[in-house]
């Protein structure tokens, strides 16, 4: 039902107030249609010359600074010379505040209760990405999704809560912290009370996806390095936050008897850097 339901968005939907994407970069306003984040949501993007409306499609997802002109301006290069549509979404701090709105996906309010799915952050992606894929002309249903430190933490959770069918390959960057595949921990540590099931987990095990880090993102108090109980459990610091998550995962799948299809791509002498990161993670995002 809910590849049924992006499928029909890709198909028709609001009309951009900006003009159509066309070759170089810029940013569109991407209006909303509803829900608790009815207002218009800026995109950048670099469109190649030479990319054609069936060509590949690379959704990035910023840090915490709510800088998608900076993630877009370091994925450009790239973006040209693999001939891809870079789409880089901005989730506002004013519009999505804090960790709850864009690292948590506003998945449940500040007392823990459950939010209706129509105003989690997911369907305000899901719209943005397909509006501007739209307005570009792709032809192409799906695209590539990465997403680097707190956009690594709304990108696998995405996964996990919706399965993110139209990510045709996945790769999570740097996060700080985990949402672990237990139904009987409460949200974030877990995905108890939220709308996550066994069967969507299942089918999340065996999609390709690579958790990427950077061997040199070691540093206990980095700045923005979460500090919640249940996140300091998972490690001192990213890169071996990564690793516990990746290894719960496999040993999840193994319990459930489900095929796991993770893998883990290391950075050497990297550290907590997008653009030190992404050439490597666009090799990984076209199974390279």
């Amino acid at each position: 039902m809910r590849l049924l339901l992006l499928l029909l968005l890709l198909a028709g939907g609001p009309v951009l107030a900006q003009p159509a994407i066309g070759p170089g970069s810029g940013r569109i306003e991407v209006p909303e249609d509803g829900g608790a984040t009815a207002e218009p949501m800026p995109v950048w993007y670099h469109r190649p010359a030479a990319w054609a409306p069936e060509g590949r499609v690379v959704v990035v997802m910023h840090g915490v600074q709510r800088d998608g002109d900076r993630y877009r301006d370091e994925w450009r290069d790239l973006a040209e010379a693999n001939g891809f549509l870079l789409l880089v979404p901005e989730f506002s701090a004013a519009k999505f505040p804090g960790t709850r709105w864009y690292n948590f996906g506003n998945i449940v309010d500040e007392q823990g209760r459950a939010v209706p799915a129509r105003d989690w952050t997911y369907p305000a992606f899901d719209r943005a990405v397909l509006a501007a894929m739209r307005a570009a002309g792709a032809t192409r249903p799906g695209f590539a999704l990465y997403g680097h430190s707190a956009g690594a933490q709304f990108v696998h959770r995405y996964l996990l809560l919706t399965g993110a069918p139209l990510a045709e390959s996945v790769v999570i960057a740097n996060a700080g912290s985990y949402t672990l595949p237990f139904l009987d921990r409460p949200f974030p540590e877990g995905l108890g009370g939220t709308a996550a099931d066994a069967a969507t987990l299942r089918a999340v095990f065996a999609r390709p996806v690579v958790l990427q880090l950077g061997e040199a993102d070691t540093d206990p108090r980095h700045r923005s390095l979460p500090s919640q109980p249940w996140a300091v459990a998972q490690g001192d610091h990213r890169f071996a936050r990564g690793w516990f998550f990746f290894d719960t995962m496999r040993r999840a799948a193994e319990a459930q008897g489900a095929p796991f299809a993770w893998r883990v791509a290391t950075v050497r002498g990297v550290g907590h850097s997008n653009g030190e990161m992404a050439a490597h993670a666009a090799r990984l995002l076209f199974g390279r």
